[in-house]
């Protein structure tokens, strides 16, 4: 492979994702799309969903033995389609010999040996595996972390990380972009125009990162007190500044090695994880790191929420009193996530 050596590692020392690996969904998809067509399921590769009018209009999965291609739009046989959501069913599947990526960390990528097991590698500190090319590439940018991931070819979509901006989709890439000065790209039209379409100056929900630290950072006294999880050897640790952050040990006295969960996932202390915001319990930035218009605020049973554009604080009306992040809706009933108890 290209790019700089890779180094293969214990499935046990690398940080597994739990919940859905990108953080979208299909509506997400559809609200940054002016066109219409087929998108793929962030959270079922055999699923797929249509698009039309910025919205979701209808959904279903491919036929039993089949895996939905989105940059062709079209349901393939798993042997010899990836699996943009799951490397090992991409690998218990394959036939051939062939190199994919793990979703639920960059800085790792699977190698399938056609005989239904997988191998797995690593890029090194700073390092991302890009499946667009088959190559590991300095980060932090994480290459599959895109919805052109879910999307087909040729088409550009706005970037939900950067209200304005755009993505040329391609290969389950998106190339960024922006208007010319003064214009802002407009997902509804895919148009660049005079006009912001963006609530306040930007939509993304991370603008404030709230960390000092870059991926593939060292960082001495990082990993005190920290422990490994049977059966593994390493570990990690909270980066103690953002709800996202974490550092990669292997000793408690050795220097912790920094990274960030993917896009829309929190670091779980407890089970050294990255998992769905609402299943952890945070109180640092909570918008950082997601594309969330809005976040429940930690220590209040979910009865109050954080706007992620400006960082103001509102409430929910008094006969739907409970805010519930996951499905962005006020409910009578409190939510049943950690981040409300």
């Amino acid at each position: 492979m290209g790019g700089f050596n890779m180094k293969v590692c214990a499935l046990a020392a690398c940080l597994l994702l739990a919940g859905h690996v990108s953080g979208y969904s299909m509506e997400d998809l559809c609200a940054q799309w002016s066109g219409s067509g087929y998108v793929g399921d962030p959270a079922d590769c055999h699923g797929w969903g249509y698009c039309q009018g910025q919205k979701l209009v209808s959904w279903n999965k491919c036929k039993a033995g089949l895996v939905f291609n989105a940059q062709t739009a079209t349901c393939g046989f798993e042997n010899s389609t990836i699996c943009t959501t799951n490397a090992v069913a991409t690998c218990s599947a394959a036939k051939s010999p062939m190199y994919v990526a793990v979703p639920s960390d960059c800085n790792q990528y699977g190698y399938c040996f056609g005989n239904g097991s997988i191998g797995y590698g690593n890029c090194g500190a700073g390092g991302v595996y890009a499946a667009n090319n088959n190559t590991c590439v300095w980060g932090p940018t994480c290459p599959q972390d895109t919805i052109c991931r879910f999307m087909k070819n040729d088409i550009f979509v706005g970037d939900p990380n950067n209200c304005g901006s755009y993505l040329l989709c391609n290969n389950g890439y998106g190339t960024p972009g922006q208007c010319a000065t003064g214009k802002y790209f407009n997902p509804g039209n895919g148009m660049c125009q005079g006009t912001n379409p963006c609530t306040g100056d930007s939509a993304n929900s991370g603008s404030n990162p709230g960390t000092t630290y870059t991926v593939g950072q060292s960082v001495a006294g990082a990993c005190t007190g920290g422990e490994a999880i049977d059966p593994a050897t390493t570990f990690f640790m909270p980066d103690k500044q953002t709800c996202y952050g974490y550092f990669y040990c292997t000793t408690a006295a050795g220097n912790g090695i920094w990274n960030a969960c993917p896009t829309g996932t929190h670091f779980d202390s407890d089970t050294q994880k990255c998992v769905s915001p609402a299943s952890v319990v945070c109180t640092h930035n909570r918008c950082a790191n997601v594309n969330s218009p809005f976040m429940a605020v930690s220590g209040e049973s979910c009865k109050q929420y954080e706007i992620c554009s400006n960082s103001a604080t509102a409430y929910c009306p008094s006969s739907n009193p409970y805010y519930d992040e996951v499905h962005n809706i006020c409910t009578v009933d409190p939510p049943d996530y950690p981040i409300c108890q």
